[in-house]
């Protein structure tokens, strides 16, 4: 260990893992001489356990940063910003806000702040724990303090605005540190929103003093021939289309990949064909989208072929369903060869009670036709309104990361086919590819280090030798850390592999790697999600530490969110409620192990016209049952049992 320094310190909280991608979150702190601690975190993100596993997600623990109900941030952060919207880097604010975690300000761009917002309002999080967000754009300065300030660029990403950020800190007035972070990027063009332009960042990063460069490794093994353009991926769907046009499509899409579902919404109009969006989680991704798209923005209008003088008809080529009842009505509405449907499942997701669209329809049995070729019946099983048939076309673009979802799409591939279905895979070729990856490939790292190394503001000094500029990679497993590490290696470039705990120290123009807890030591929380209503609303958390293998190590607290009223009688009833909604979640821990939705819906139901929210810590919990077991006085969750805040 190292004797610290005044400077700037990069820690990496999650995100660097060893087999697994998500849980992505930078700390960045410095320190000065008489000045104040800023500390500053770059996204709070999630991270999807294997189906087996009984969790939903996991994330680090970030109680040391934040303020909760149980203790205060021993090292407070005075900011976050956010790179993009999708889960494993915004996926953990939503439970530290559930969890009563106090969140400093947030900044992001305008859709990632639409979409936080959507999902604090989806999962009941109190106003009192949403935070502060403010939208920023490329450029802009935003000042933590005078010797810490940070600037937004924009980059390309399978989401709408996705940024990047230069983070500039000074000791003694002095340039200390110059650190950018990528995010998840590519540098190719984008259907919806700004995305990267390479003579916008030349001249965004002309001013500026770069040391270190953290860029995302999730794609460096891939090189440009086995990248295509938007239009290609538009060509190539319109084509396999055309091969097949009396057949109805499906094409599953990531829930928040809207530059991905662009690719599906102009080979539909060019096709002439209505596109359903069945899929859950990404309704909610086209509603904010549509929100933020105007019949004359002449983007869209050129995107879609649309003549400056016509209007974009969104809502005739896109129909959103909220429920079942309506994708019945489009079902009855449009024939197979007029139907361009949208569901779940782009990476076979598979867990029990939690299956996507698309496993649901590869798991019915074969249906059958009458004399007149009608159909008889879906068969047995499957999706409850979907069929596949010899008469379907399924569209699997997205490929497959081999140590996530290879077998299991393999499989899934294999029923659809067995069901008489034609499907179309994202091939190896460029003849064959029906869209891009969100990352930058090789050669677009390799890009991206130019472009930052030859227009930075000491590029001349890098140029002879007097300044060294650090390679991080970011956002990956070890074999991808390791692939990206190695491009720069080629290049002549000074590298830091790290790990997640692992610290980077910038002081006095020196750079010292400090080493964290190796992977075998590491622990996660793990988070379990229940719904008491039955109606999709998360109710319960239950949030365990867990070891690397995800194998619960301790509880550590339940939140409960209940539905009530503001009517006085209601609310009385409720308190009765609470209590054995608590009861319950005393017994799943007892249990160590998860009860149903159903059985715990049998234990309670509350008005789902309000709601109340109460957090109970493990300690609490146990100081409970041990006095259950010293007692014979069976007492009860309440408030004055708790002896925690309200």
């Amino acid at each position: 260990m190292i004797k610290e320094k005044y400077g700037t310190t990069v820690e990496f909280v999650g995100g660097n893992n060893e087999y697994r991608i998500g849980a992505n979150s930078l700390l960045i702190e410095h320190k000065e001489e008489g000045k104040p601690t800023k500390r500053i975190m770059i996204d709070t993100g999630a991270m999807f356990p294997p189906d087996w596993v009984h969790y939903d997600s996991l994330i680090p623990d970030f109680s040391k940063y934040f303020e909760n109900p149980y203790e205060q941030a021993s090292e407070p952060v005075d900011a976050m910003f956010i790179t993009h919207c999708h889960e494993d880097h915004i996926g953990a604010l939503i439970y530290l806000a559930a969890a009563k975690y106090k969140l400093p300000k947030i900044y992001t761009s305008d859709y990632t702040k639409a979409f936080i917002l959507s999902q604090m309002d989806k999962s009941n999080i109190l106003q009192e724990y949403i935070p502060e967000i403010e939208t920023v754009h490329h450029g802009q300065e935003i000042e933590i303090s005078d010797n810490l300030k940070v600037f937004p660029f924009n980059v390309s990403h399978s989401t709408k605005n996705p940024l990047g950020f230069y983070i500039q800190t000074k000791t003694g007035g002095k340039e200390n540190a110059g650190l950018i972070f990528s995010g998840d990027y590519h540098l190719g063009k984008v259907a919806f929103g700004k995305g990267f332009d390479a003579e916008e960042y030349q001249a965004f990063i002309s001013d500026k003093f770069v040391s270190h460069i953290f860029t995302d490794a999730t794609s460096a093994t891939m090189d440009s021939a086995q990248v295509i353009t938007f239009d290609k991926a538009v060509e190539n769907t319109v084509r396999e289309l055309k091969k097949y046009p009396s057949m109805q499509v499906f094409s599953p899409v990531i829930a928040r990949s809207v530059q991905n579902l662009a690719i599906d919404l102009k080979a539909a109009k060019e096709t002439g064909r209505t596109v359903l969006i069945a899929s859950a989680g990404l309704r909610q991704s086209v509603h904010i989208l549509r929100a933020g798209l105007k019949n004359n923005d002449p983007e869209v209008l050129k995107l879609f072929n649309v003549k400056e003088d016509e209007e974009f008809d969104f809502d005739g080529l896109v129909k959103i369903a909220e429920n079942s009842a309506d994708i019945e009505k489009y079902l009855n509405k449009y024939e197979p060869h007029e139907r361009y449907i949208i569901t779940s499942g782009a990476f076979a997701e598979d867990k029990a009670g939690r299956k996507s669209g698309l496993v649901l329809i590869s798991e019915q049995n074969k249906v059958s036709y009458d004399a007149k070729g009608k159909l008889k019946g879906k068969g047995m099983s499957g999706h409850p309104q979907f069929t596949a048939d010899s008469n379907t076309l399924f569209l699997l673009r997205q490929r497959p990361i081999e140590s996530i979802n290879g077998e299991k799409h393999r499989a899934l591939v294999g029923r659809l086919q067995a069901l008489g279905s034609t499907v179309v895979l994202n091939g190896d070729t460029a003849d064959e590819k029906y869209q891009r990856s969100g990352h930058a490939s090789r050669d677009e790292s390799e890009t991206f280090r130019r472009l930052t190394l030859e227009n930075c503001a000491n590029s001349e000094e890098i140029k002879s030798g007097r300044d060294d500029v650090y390679f991080v990679s970011i956002h990956g497993d070890v074999d991808q850390l390791k692939a990206l590490e190695e491009i720069f290696k080629q290049k002549g470039d000074k590298t830091l592999l790290c790990q997640n705990t692992d610290k980077i120290a910038i002081s006095e123009g020196k750079t010292t790697k400090i080493e964290g807890i190796p992977f075998d030591n590491q622990t996660w929380i793990a988070l379990e999600k229940h719904a008491l209503s039955g109606h999709g609303v998360d109710n319960v958390f239950i949030f365990d530490l867990v070891d690397k293998n995800f194998v619960k190590i301790d509880n550590l607290y339940t939140v409960v969110n209940i539905q009530t009223s503001a009517n006085p009688h209601a609310k009385k009833e409720n308190t009765y409620r609470l209590n054995k909604a608590l009861e319950a979640a005393e017994k799943l821990e007892e249990e160590g192990m998860s009860m149903s939705n159903i059985e715990i819906r049998n234990r309670i139901h509350g008005d789902r016209r309000g709601r109340i929210t109460e957090s109970y810590s493990y300690a609490q919990v146990k100081a409970i049952r041990d006095n259950k077991s010293k007692s014979k006085n069976k007492k009860k969750f309440n408030h004055k049992s708790r002896g925690g805040r309200d």
